[in-house]
């Protein structure tokens, strides 16, 4: 952030911090704290005419927080929505300034071509999907936890050697978040970790976190999940993302509560309408994980399902 803060003539960065990693806030003060005792933080860099300060800003667990006008916008104290683009940040950002935006992962791999080389960092994976992956496994995984793993890696050795394959039978996985593809195991295991394989696929490999979908958990009740998290989380904006969400929620609601069957054309709509419609990612990108799980579970929901004219 230092070095971007001198590249592009700022002098001024903030972290955002959820506020549910107290942890991360400690580490990052000290770092700060630290920084500053060595002069490469503060007033007149190393001697030169450079300043810049580092500032945290502890977020209070809004999903929504992690789009980067929304961020802004909670930064500046005003409601975490998103805002219409252009203009975009790099124009007119925090407090109207020109801003930057970027999340840790990016920055870390920043600092490692800094520290290795352009040549060492491109050597792994490929030209589009360069460098490592943090890849996190949930609980099912006999090995969970975060691991870096160069991008082009087989997702079988990335499942079965370093994840230690799994504790119990899963059926799917959710790749990349609550936004993130559903993968079919069979599928999954005919990819490499990279971004564009996965996007090929009709998938999103996202920031990497995998989540497991038991063989036995019922996928009806996945994607009333998924939209019950959606409306919870949407910024309310746009009206794709606000009603598109509650509506998606209330259709599930009735199959729960066995009042109504799903209406497949329906609901079709609902989510072509949310994916090119909606201001920002967290609505615009829900229906791709449920078009998976319409597109490989469609039979196992069948009985669910009304097909209208």
């Amino acid at each position: 952030m230092i070095i971007c803060g001198h590249v592009i003539g700022s002098d001024e960065g903030v972290l955002y911090i959820r506020g549910e990693y107290p942890k991360s806030i400690e580490s990052i003060n000290a770092s700060i704290n630290d920084l500053k005792k060595l002069n490469l933080l503060g007033e007149n860099i190393l001697g030169t005419k450079f300043s810049f300060d580092l500032n945290i800003c502890i977020g209070q667990g809004a999903y929504i927080c992690g789009e980067e006008t929304a961020l802004i916008a909670s930064i500046e104290g005003r409601r975490a929505e998103v805002d219409v683009r252009p203009p975009f940040p790099v124009t007119e950002g925090l407090y109207k300034k020109p801003t930057v935006v970027n999340n840790v992962e990016t920055l870390a791999a920043a600092t490692g071509i800094l520290l290795n080389g352009s040549e060492k960092f491109s050597a792994v994976g490929n030209k589009k999907s360069a460098g490592t992956k943090l890849v996190c496994f949930d609980s099912f995984f006999k090995n969970p936890g975060v691991y870096e793993i160069e991008m082009g890696t087989p997702m079988k050795k990335v499942l079965y050697e370093i994840g230690g394959g799994f504790k119990e039978d899963v059926k799917a996985l959710q790749i990349g978040g609550p936004l993130g593809g559903v993968v079919p195991i069979q599928e999954a295991e005919k990819l490499n970790l990279d971004f564009q394989e996965f996007t090929a696929a009709g998938f999103m490999l996202g920031h990497a976190s995998i989540v497991s979908i038991p063989k036995d958990f019922p996928m009806v009740e996945y994607i009333h999940h998924l939209f019950e998290f959606t409306a919870e989380e949407s910024c309310g904006k746009c009206f794709p993302g606000r009603l598109g969400s509650y509506r998606g929620k209330e259709m599930f609601d009735q199959l729960k509560s066995k009042t109504s069957k799903i209406p497949l054309k329906l609901l079709n709509e609902l989510l072509i309408t949310m994916k090119k419609g909606c201001l920002c990612a967290l609505c615009g990108a829900i229906p791709t994980p449920i078009m998976n799980i319409l597109k490989y579970f469609g039979d196992e929901m069948k009985n669910d399902m009304v097909q209208e004219n």
